[in-house]
């Protein structure tokens, strides 16, 4: 189980920022999960409402310090950071997924490009 405090501005979009080798990508805003109070559906969509998104400079800063705080001495080939805002608007980090993550590259129109060109590089033995 993880328990969370309720941010309210969750209901305005939840921030998805893809990142290859820590290199921000693309995002995505989806919209709520949880849309009625009490109410538990198992069918409901993991992510409503995704459409492309353009982070704030502050967004990408935050995304990037949880990447930098992940404790390997090298970077994650993919990640997926979700934010919401908190009561004063700032970007907060809600989740930071690294094994299976959505990666929503059909929602970006080079999304699948960077992704294959970073799994290259890392096949190469290149550094990024």
């Amino acid at each position: 189980m993880m328990v969370q405090p309720y941010l309210r501005q969750v209901e305005e979009g939840e921030r998805a920022l893809v990142f290859f080798s820590r290199t921000f990508s693309h995002a995505i805003r989806k919209g709520p999960v949880l849309t009625e109070s009490g109410m538990i559906d198992n069918f409901r969509m993991p992510h409503p409402e995704a459409t492309p998104y353009r982070p704030s400079t502050e967004e990408i800063d935050t995304a990037s310090a949880a990447l930098a705080a992940v404790p390997s001495p090298v970077p994650p080939l993919f990640a997926r950071v979700d934010l919401a805002l908190d009561a004063t608007r700032k970007p907060v980090v809600m989740e930071l997924e690294l094994i299976e993550p959505n990666l929503f590259l059909g929602h970006h129109p080079r999304g699948l490009e960077r992704f294959v060109d970073a799994v290259a590089t890392e096949a190469r033995g290149d550094t990024p």
